[in-house]
């Protein structure tokens, strides 16, 4: 018969398979976990064709919060995303805007109403005609010269007001941004102080010779539960920056290529954005 000895040795070498096996079972599952997280790219023939479909999937998305929590909180960055909006007003008759929740991806330090800030220009271009009248709005006069961290602080207690949060970070139900030929998003700069901050959930973009900014930190981006871009045309580094968007990990140092950053976005493309794919 085996000795005591040899029982234990038979025993631990069996609790030692099966950890093994545990452990490997366990990597297995997190890789094919990790695989399907990235970005997805959803391509269409023109501009005119990616803002329909996108004001279709930002309808779609909406009215589906609605229906589940009675609201929905949507953030934007400014620029040319505004007027790819433009065709929320379609929509009316299918999703209560009332009950939209508009919020800043990024804003000039400058005043809501000035014609350079992105609430303004998001009333204009499709907001108000679209029915949406809640807005969480930065602060009403902005301090001349300003780095933007002031605007911010202020920024992040509006937020957390308007939005609920999780592990202390806003739960927005979608984000939407442009791309920047170098890769920014929001007032993210590469290298910038705004893209290295991970613990805020709004910061200032200092800027020399004109307004400084906002912008939500790429940790709030990555805590919402959608991001999508806008992108169109291939000109200006566009197509070059698109491909590299898509790269994970990100490159390093941090803040590289902010885009990159950005955990699963999806991004909406015309031809000309997505040709180097």
């Amino acid at each position: 018969a085996p000795s005591q000895a040899t029982i234990l040795a038979i025993a631990a070498t069996v609790v030692a398979v099966s950890v093994a096996t545990y452990l490997y079972n366990k990597r297995k599952e997190s890789t094919a976990a990790s695989s399907s997280v990235g970005p997805s790219v959803k391509t269409y023939e023109d501009k005119a064709t990616v803002s329909k479909e996108l004001c279709a999937f930002v309808a779609a998305t909406a009215k589906t919060a609605i229906e589940e929590k009675g609201s929905f909180h949507l953030a934007v960055a400014g620029g040319s995303l505004l007027d790819a909006l433009a065709g929320l007003v379609q929509y009316k008759d299918e999703v209560d805007f009332s009950k939209v929740v508009l919020s800043f991806a990024n804003h000039k330090c400058v005043a809501p109403t000035d014609a350079k800030a992105t609430l303004a220009k998001s009333k204009k271009k499709f907001a108000d005609a679209a029915g949406i009248v809640q807005f969480v709005a930065p602060i009403d006069v902005p301090i001349a010269g300003s780095d933007g961290s002031t605007e911010a602080a202020y920024y992040a207690e509006q937020l957390k007001a308007a939005v609920p949060e999780k592990n202390g970070y806003p739960v927005l139900d979608l984000v939407l941004l442009g791309l920047g030929s170098d890769g920014h998003v929001g007032s993210c700069h590469p290298m910038g102080p705004a893209v290295a901050e991970t613990t805020k959930t709004v910061a200032g973009s200092p800027k020399t010779g004109e307004p400084s900014s906002i912008t939500l930190t790429i940790e709030s981006m990555n805590n919402a539960k959608q991001v999508a871009f806008c992108v169109c045309g291939g000109s200006k580094g566009k197509k070059e920056a698109v491909k590299r968007a898509m790269v994970r990990p990100a490159e390093e140092p941090r803040g590289t290529f902010p885009a990159q950053l950005l955990a699963s976005p999806i991004f909406f493309l015309d031809k000309e954005a997505a040709a180097d794919l």
